[in-house]
């Protein structure tokens, strides 16, 4: 057998292989496919003409020792048989098609109840809750109201995700009615009054405060997923001779104030956080002026943000809607609003972070640069690293992040160990009055069944019982500065890789 040295260069390496040159291609694929992994039937080898059939003849190619050829191809088995009989959409029951295709199903408005249904639809984006909800033996009926609510929300929760349909919430909204008598007021023209989505919001949480957390006996999930604590210092702005005085209390959601120079989120939140206050002073013996400054201390893996677009107008005695123009990011970094302990702590995980994303964010488009030739899924070339390359490179960087998290932090379940938050719902109030208008709600759709999930593009809309898909640039529409849809409650997830 004659053979002449050549190499083979595939996904950026290079392989040294010895050529049999009275064989065919069919043998010299065969010898790649030892050295790279890559099955002769994925192959595609360069040769001077186009492509390296089987059973083209090595002698006619004139090969002299030392040429490089070029392989094409992904490397691993080929896609074995489904473990489980294929079965169609239009075969499937409403569960099993819930199920597959990722369905989110509406909730039925029962006489203006769209504050109720769109502060629903982005809670149940909260896996910990829904976990926690799916564990819950309590039932309804239960002589505790906030049990039998807890227990109605498990139930609702559990029909949406049975269904293709909308789903009306009758026995959750009775339940609530009856344990919140403010829920049942009536509008002057007869039926049932329009209510503030973040007050029934605020209301269903006190009812989930004392539901277990998922795999946690012991903990609560409300305290511990999304619950944050806040020091607050307080100052006398009249005498120096008066110590400050140090306290902490926690807190389920952060409040955007609004004025005359409110553009962005950030800013909002941080005039909620630095304001001036009217107490009696023991130093001064009389009502004097304090400066209160608040720092967050914990931060929680679920951070809600509710922009105080409603007030009440001395002048006229009526509740008033805000509706300034107000930015907010669909990425935040929290440590802006914390402690300088904290913030200390989280530094070392939000810079990895950070870098990881801007790696990731480079080699996405590298990848998606090469993909997008004319070449087979799967194939790369020029550095681009593989399906399987990638998958194992990230793993790598969830290790180098996890290794960075302070050690009290890592202790803390439920926390988030970066200050790094993503967007993922939006209830939003339409209209120019507070006490009517609409509301409805926006969560980022995602698919977490592949290993390498594209980036989030779409989001649901929800509108009671109607469920549409909407481009991620629709929601810089929900800023505000108008009398159609602003965001009004937002729902921040810890940032992970």
């Amino acid at each position: 057998m004659a053979t002449v040295p050549v190499k083979v260069k595939h996904n950026g390496k290079v392989y040294d292989i010895s050529l049999d040159t009275n064989g065919t291609g069919l043998a010299f694929k065969e010898a790649i496919a030892q050295a790279t992994s890559v099955p002769t039937d994925r192959q595609k080898v360069m040769i001077k003409g186009g492509l390296l059939k089987d059973d083209t003849e090595i002698s006619k190619l004139n090969v002299r020792a030392g040429h490089q050829f070029m392989v094409l191809g992904a490397a691993g088995e080929l896609p074995k048989a489904p473990a489980k009989p294929v079965q169609f959409l239009e075969d499937m029951q409403d569960e099993e098609l819930n199920k597959a295709a990722n369905l989110r199903v509406g909730l039925v408005n029962l006489g203006n109840t769209c504050y109720l249904n769109s502060t629903l639809q982005v809670l149940r984006t909260i896996p910990p809750l829904q976990e926690a909800l799916s564990a819950y033996t309590g039932r309804v009926g239960a002589s505790d109201g906030d049990a039998t609510l807890v227990a109605s929300m498990r139930d609702l929760f559990s029909d949406m995700s049975k269904t293709t349909e909308a789903v009306p919430p009758l026995i959750f909204l009775t339940v609530l009615r009856k344990l919140a008598p403010q829920f049942a007021e009536t509008a002057e023209g007869g039926g049932f009054a329009q209510q503030d989505a973040e007050e029934v919001w605020v209301r269903i949480m006190q009812a989930l405060s004392q539901l277990p957390a998922a795999g946690q006996p012991r903990e609560k999930f409300v305290p511990q997923y999304v619950t944050g604590h806040m020091t607050i210092e307080r100052s006398c702005a009249e005498t120096s001779d008066e110590a400050p005085t140090h306290l902490e209390e926690p807190f389920q959601m952060l409040q955007c104030n609004i004025s005359s120079s409110t553009n962005e989120m950030t800013a909002g939140i941080l005039e909620s956080m630095t304001q001036q206050l009217e107490k009696h002073s023991d130093q001064l013996g009389r009502t004097a002026l304090y400066n209160e400054k608040r720092r967050i201390s914990r931060l929680p893996a679920y951070l809600s943000v509710h922009f105080v677009r409603f007030y009440w107008r001395r002048d006229i005695n009526k509740k008033t809607k805000i509706m300034r123009k107000v930015k907010f990011p669909m990425e935040l970094d929290a440590s802006t609003f914390v402690t300088d302990d904290l913030a200390r702590r989280l530094a070392p995980v939000s810079a990895k972070i950070k870098a990881i994303g801007k790696d990731r964010e480079e080699r996405a488009k590298l990848r998606a640069r090469v993909q997008g030739r004319s070449m087979e899924a799967g194939a790369v070339e020029g550095g681009a690293l593989t399906d399987e390359e990638e998958v194992a490179q990230r793993a790598k960087e969830r290790e180098q992040v996890d290794a960075l998290i302070d050690a009290d932090l890592r202790s803390d379940a439920g926390c988030n160990p970066s200050g790094l938050y993503e967007l993922v719902g939006i209830v939003t109030h339409k209209g120019a009055a507070a006490d009517a208008g609409h509301y409805m709600s926006w969560v980022r759709q995602e698919d977490t069944s592949q290993p390498l999930p594209p980036p989030a593009s779409m989001w649901y809309k929800f509108d009671d019982d109607k469920v549409s898909l909407v481009p991620t640039e629709k929601i810089e529409t929900l800023y505000g500065g108008g009398e159609d849809s602003v965001a009004y409650i937002l729902l921040y997830r810890a940032k992970a890789l």
